[in-house]
């Protein structure tokens, strides 16, 4: 089974992924058998053993809360392998479906995910386990711990709009909508829908933290499909580029209907492809994607910033995402730094050019990967966009 494909999901059969057991390095962090300290806020639930899962606040062990849970912000990959593994996961064990009986740890642990500050929490530490925690789509993580009564000890701040959509019978992607609409990011919805905040009530549960980040992609992104279906297409082929944290993105919008087409390239020796680079690609239409994406959460991840700029433009377009992984990649941070590096592409002034063939070119003489794999696949996108010019 090949690691690009797999991304740590255990495909390959083994209990546990060899390239993530390589990262779960330890942090000289000092950690007490009691926890008062703040946390950014920011919550986070497991997967393993659903539907009785591990939920609690991540904690901020000896660094800035604020800028620990502000991706936009980071500049390198040691930078936030050192913030995110300072941060301690203080779990309890919950059902999914606790979030339903409103008692006073699951009000509380909700309250400190929905503030728009960070909240000092009290607990007493049952267990320490010394693994940091690396994932495909999750944020690096440090030191957990089992801990008994988590408690917040100030009363939290949060917004109004928030607190109303938390007391309004509305379904989830309503409510996502709804705040999204009002201006509150993909991080901090992604986190309250986690903790179980939004949809109906008498359906409403906790959310692994993987499954929630995949999902508020997933679910803004097939929204605003329906809001730019009805609009004309851009005038002009588009190209945009960005780089960080060892991800090249180079991004083409052609003058017609919408199309989606993200092609990952991990490069030999990137995280997920140690011995030969790898090309793998997924593609949609207008229509709902039905089934989901083979390139995991990346996929949607790198739709959402797009589909935000046509609807900004009020356009649609038929987008080509190259997406290529360098050796410098070498350790997963999570599919936040697809989500960045798109938007801050599409945020910069596009180069201009008379056709889709020229635009991919150009996009091509910036990508290092020149296997004969690639140039085929080159010439077949050449091939595809003609089809859908036809079409």
């Amino acid at each position: 089974m090949r690691c690009a494909e797999c991304k740590g999901n255990l495909l390959c059969g083994r209990s546990k992924c060899p390239l993530v057991e390589k990262y779960r390095f330890l942090r000289s962090v000092r950690i007490d058998d009691r926890i008062h300290d703040p946390s950014p806020p920011s919550l986070f639930v497991g997967r393993i053993g659903y539907p009785k899962v591990y939920v609690g606040p991540l904690i901020a062990i000896n660094t800035d809360p604020v800028y620990a849970d502000s991706p936009w912000l980071w500049k390198s990959i040691e930078e936030v392998i050192k913030l995110r593994t300072s941060m301690l996961r203080a779990s309890t064990r919950m059902r999914v479906e606790d979030v339903r009986g409103e008692s006073k740890q699951v009000v509380e642990l909700q309250e400190l995910t929905a503030a728009i500050k960070p909240v000092d929490v009290e607990a007493e530490i049952r267990k320490l386990s010394r693994k940091a925690e690396f994932d495909d789509v999750v944020q690096p993580m440090g030191y957990s711990a089992l801990v008994d009564g988590i408690r917040i000890t100030e009363n939290p701040k949060i917004p109004d709009r928030v607190e109303k959509v938390y007391y309004d019978d509305l379904k989830a992607q309503e409510a996502l909508l709804s705040l999204y609409n009002h201006g509150f990011s993909t991080y901090y919805l992604q986190k309250i829908f986690s903790a179980g905040m939004l949809g109906e009530r008498k359906s409403r549960k906790l959310v692994p933290t993987r499954w929630s980040i995949t999902a508020v992609h997933s679910i803004l992104g097939e929204e605003i499909k329906k809001e730019i279906a009805d609009y004309g297409p851009i005038d002009k082929t588009m190209l945009f580029s960005f780089e960080h944290f060892g991800n090249h993105f180079e991004i083409i919008l052609s003058p017609e209907r919408y199309f989606f087409q993200l092609i990952e390239i991990w490069q030999r020796k990137s995280f997920w492809s140690p011995k030969q680079d790898w090309i793998g690609a997924d593609s949609e239409d207008i229509r709902p994607k039905r089934d989901y994406s083979s390139l995991s959460g990346g996929y949607y991840a790198a739709r959402l910033p797009v589909l935000e700029y046509l609807r900004r433009i009020r356009k649609q377009a038929s987008v080509l995402v190259i997406r290529e992984i360098k050796p410098s990649y070498y350790a997963p941070l999570g599919v936040w730094v697809v989500e960045e590096g798109v938007r801050k592409a599409v945020s910069a002034e596009p180069e201009v050019f008379n056709s889709f063939e020229d635009a991919l070119k150009k996009a091509s003489s910036r990508i290092e990967t020149q296997s004969e794999k690639w140039h085929k696949y080159i010439n077949r996108q050449t091939s595809l966009q003609s089809f859908w010019q036809l079409a």
